[in-house]
């Protein structure tokens, strides 16, 4: 897991480099915008001409130093500076100082140089266009002239690489501040920025590359942040052992309550993930009418049916006699399918105060606290709730708008007001603890939203619980099962084309990629 870095943070480590350790920023500024031309020729091999837009601030320095360097291996480079040079950053004007000594000619922004600049971008071969406009340093939203430049520029329908971020981006949040070019590559330094991982921010960066620029890995310690990029593959240490003696009591015994009538395919996909990811023993608590359902779908989880086929909802009464089926159980998975019912709000009232192993709360589970947030008190020690973007703005009384485009911020508000680990599911997800940690994942897959993908994924994190996996990492394996899982299949398939029996399928398939090598 990587680390990722605020606004202020960064500026930190630039601050503790210089000042502590004698480096001068300069220097910093130069290997920045050396190893970011060395990337940009490797990834456009073939193109000859860019366009380079450069602010004033240290952003506009970087590009400045691309430039120079792409020009040094023969391409044409078109400059547009949005400020005459004694209007540059300190180090900024040291870089066009160099620049000009090169012979590079620099336009200063007017009317006039934006015609220029639309005329090498209309002549074939296409440019490249680098967006080095503004760095982590906004705040508040562009100034008209700047937004103007933005809006300009999107009309060329050039590719677009951005330098640290794109302009119109805060470095510090997935928000948009306005809307920033979208980018094919993003080129930022040292470490991930918060905007690269969060949406919607992150939609318009592209692939996000981070590029050492020499900071000294104690500098990045001493900031100390509790923000990280997860790489899937770095989590096949949390795997559990599986020893040549195991049998399936080894490996613990889940259990998954929910299901209703119709709904009785939810609880077997979550009972079946559970499973696939390595529990030795699932079984489900579901009512009587969902026991056919349940069981056509799945053969290796056993079940526990209340009442018979007229019982269409679990209720309090089965939440008395669900008691006497919790010893034994080394984790437990509630909501797949539950219902939102006043009898399913009194099954849980009755049944979550009983529990004390790790569990999951998914779905109605969720919907029934939201109404009813007495059951908060009640919420296991270890618990990991598995909001999508509408159960979280109910927990939290918002909308699904406000929680989409604050995801990080409602995220570790929920942690915090609920005491439990929060896995927020959608494009890039998040999971905050209440200790105010955040993992970031790359995974936008749109295959994922479809029916019951969230049962599956409320099964592994189950099946992880129940094998004696940490919660937190338990989480963090479960979200990269679901996603990595999704990526397999759209290998072979259109992603219109998944359904979450295809997805809970290739949990071993995403096992394997996560099994470190021996």
């Amino acid at each position: 897991m990587r680390p990722v870095f605020n606004s202020a943070q960064m500026r930190r480590a630039d601050e503790i480099m210089q000042l502590e350790y004698g480096y001068l920023g300069v220097l910093l500024m130069e290997t920045a915008g050396r190893r970011a031309a060395r990337l940009i020729q490797k990834l456009y091999p073939h193109t000859h001409r860019f366009i380079v837009v450069a602010g004033s601030g240290n952003n506009g320095g970087d590009g400045l130093v691309i430039a120079r360097y792409l020009r040094s291996i023969g391409r044409d480079i078109f400059i547009l500076l949005t400020k005459p040079p004694e209007q540059l950053s300190a180090l900024s004007r040291i870089q066009y100082d160099i620049l000009t000594r090169f012979g590079l000619t620099c336009h200063i922004l007017s009317p006039d140089n934006l015609r220029k600049l639309q005329a090498f971008a209309e002549t074939d071969p296409k440019p490249v266009l680098i967006d080095a406009l503004i760095g982590v340093g906004l705040e508040q939203t562009l100034k008209p002239a700047q937004a103007s430049l933005i809006d300009f520029l999107r009309t060329l329908h050039l590719p677009v690489v951005a330098i640290d971020l794109p302009s119109g981006l805060s470095g510090d949040t997935g928000a948009l501040i306005n809307v920033p070019l979208r980018c094919e590559h993003t080129i930022t330094f040292q470490t991930a920025k918060i905007c690269h991982l969060v949406t919607p921010a992150a939609l318009y960066c592209g692939k996000v590359h981070v590029v050492d620029i020499g900071m000294y890995p104690e500098v990045i310690e001493r900031i100390g942040t509790r923000t990280f990029w997860v790489n899937p593959k770095d989590l096949g240490r949390f795997l559990p052992v599986r020893p040549p003696d195991a049998h399936k009591g080894t490996f613990g015994h889940a259990l998954i309550v929910g299901g209703s009538r119709g709904k009785g395919g939810a609880a077997a996909l979550a009972t079946i993930s559970a499973l696939r990811v390595g529990a030795g023993l699932v079984t489900a608590i579901i009512p009587g009418s969902a026991a056919s359902s349940f069981h056509r779908r799945i053969l290796s989880g056993m079940s526990l049916p209340y009442g018979d086929a007229n019982f269409a909802y679990l209720n309090e009464a089965a939440g008395l006699w669900a008691r006497q089926h919790l010893p034994g159980k080394t984790a437990i998975g509630i909501g797949p399918g539950l219902g939102n019912m006043p009898d399913t709000h009194s099954f849980l009232k009755e049944l979550l105060p009983q529990i004390k192993v790790p569990c999951v709360l998914d779905a109605d589970a969720l919907n029934i606290i939201a109404e009813e947030e007495t059951l908060l008190s009640a919420l296991p020690e270890a618990c990991i709730l598995t909001p999508h973007p509408g159960e979280a703005a109910r927990l939290l009384r918002t909308t699904p708008d406000q929680i989409q485009a604050r995801r990080l911020e409602a995220a570790l508000h929920l942690a915090q007001k609920t005491g439990a680990i929060v896995v927020l599911k959608g494009a890039n997800p998040i999971v905050a603890t209440p200790k105010g940690e955040s993992f970031f994942f790359s995974l936008t897959e749109p295959a994922l939203a479809t029916a019951g993908t969230g049962d599956v994924l409320t099964g592994f994190i189950t099946g992880f619980l129940a094998q004696g996996v940490a919660p937190l990492r338990a989480a963090l394996l479960g979200v990269a099962i679901h996603g990595l899982g999704a990526r397999l299949i759209t290998r072979c398939i259109h992603e219109a084309g998944i359904t979450a029996a295809l997805l809970s399928r290739q949990a071993g398939r995403a096992l394997a990629l996560l099994q470190p090598r021996k």
